[in-house]
């Protein structure tokens, strides 16, 4: 039975998986690299209070997020930590990230002279990364034109140019050949900034992807995202490092029936079946990001065996075919991701089925569903 009674669907979150595979990548990356955690989109899903802190505990340094509202909920609960804002600043955001001590990634000379005059009606130095696009084609200067701007920056009253950052676009694939070509350019505008006499601080570029797969991209410091959480960037990485996943997705049986040979399955008749069998209704659906895109696919662990889902995911509810597991019963727990019995469904598994990856299947999950943290 369900132990969290009032959870119909809930999400068991692991947090000494988190803090696992935070001490895994710091035992990786070594004392004198930095670790800054990827916990936007309300960390992958996770929670992002219950993570960040877990990760802190655990030796990162940084907590990294998209917007500013992300920043400020974070900003209550650690007063201290420095919180990078990764997205491309925004005007009208300087008052709270310059009040707040946030940190902004800085893309435009607009940008930055709206945090210098809050900064100094503040009378504080704002900290500043400034984002230079090596290749992903996203946010940021381009790699090939930006020491004028670096040079601007350094000299604007108020900024202070604590970090230079890129992203990596393919750093999870087998051929590291374009990332090598980003990784370049990040360094020569490195070298060309420091011939000019700026002085960068904290240089950054590595993802979970090339941390692990390009050890000189590491730099000052690095910044894991999906693999905080237990999955792989790509499963040629799992002989690198030992990740455990932090999330279990679980439901129960609402409703069972026994449906005879022909009968159809939900909307649209897409499912029919071929004997006599017994269904059992699960109540998750696309209403709590468990996509549509799963309808007549994948399956479901339900007394440690699997249960293929049949018919069309609904808004609130899934059907599942439990006709060859014996015994099942209304209130018997079932899995989405993660492990039951012998058998488990990883988020990559559920992911490949639909043609999508593990960071969507885990931050598109809603808040229906309960966050139920262990450990």
């Amino acid at each position: 039975m369900n132990p969290y009674k009032l959870f119909k669907t809930w999400a068991e979150i692991d947090l000494e998986a988190i803090r696992h595979n935070t001490r895994k990548i710091k035992e990786l990356v070594g004392k004198k690299v930095g670790i800054l955690v990827s916990v936007k989109a309300d960390a992958y899903g996770h929670g992002a209070y219950p993570v960040s802190r877990a990760s802190l505990e655990a030796g990162a340094e940084w907590l990294g997020v998209s917007h500013v509202k992300e920043a400020l909920e974070l900003r209550a609960h650690f007063p201290k930590a420095p919180i990078l804002i990764l997205s491309s600043g925004m005007l009208g955001h300087s008052r709270p990230i310059v009040r707040n001590d946030l940190i902004p990634v800085v893309c435009s000379e607009e940008v930055a002279r709206d945090l210098s005059q809050e900064a100094l009606m503040e009378g504080k130095r704002v900290k500043v990364h400034v984002m230079i696009d090596t290749g992903m084609g996203r946010i940021g200067v381009w790699h090939e034109n930006c020491l004028p701007f670096l040079e601007k920056i350094s000299r604007i009253k108020g900024i202070e140019f604590q970090g230079l950052c890129s992203h990596f676009a393919a750093a999870d694939s087998a051929d590291l050949s374009f990332t090598r070509r980003q990784l370049d350019h990040f360094i020569k505008v490195i070298r060309e900034a420091e011939n000019k006499d700026i002085r960068i601080p904290i240089k950054h570029i590595s993802n979970s992807g090339a941390l692990l797969s390009l050890k000189e991209s590491r730099l000052d410091m690095v910044r894991p995202g999906i693999m905080l959480y237990g999955v792989y960037p790509a499963p040629h990485f799992k002989k690198i490092i030992d990740l455990k996943p932090a999330l279990t997705l679980k439901t129960q049986v609402a409703f069972l029936k026994t449906v005879e040979a022909g009968r159809t399955i939900s909307y649209g008749m897409t499912y029919r079946a071929a004997k006599k069998t017994r269904i059992a209704t699960l109540p998750i659906g696309y209403g709590d990001g468990f996509s549509r895109s799963h309808s007549n696919k994948g399956e479901v662990l339900i007394g440690g065996r699997r249960a293929p889902i049949v018919g069309i995911v609904t808004m609130d509810q899934i059907m599942v075919d439990v006709g060859r597991i014996p015994g099942v019963a209304v209130g018997d727990e079932a899995v989405l991701i993660g492990e039951q019995g012998k058998e488990r469904i990883a988020a990559a598994e559920v992911a490949g089925r639909i043609g999508t990856i593990s960071y969507e299947v885990l931050s598109q999950l809603g808040k229906r569903i309960s966050r139920v943290y262990v450990n």
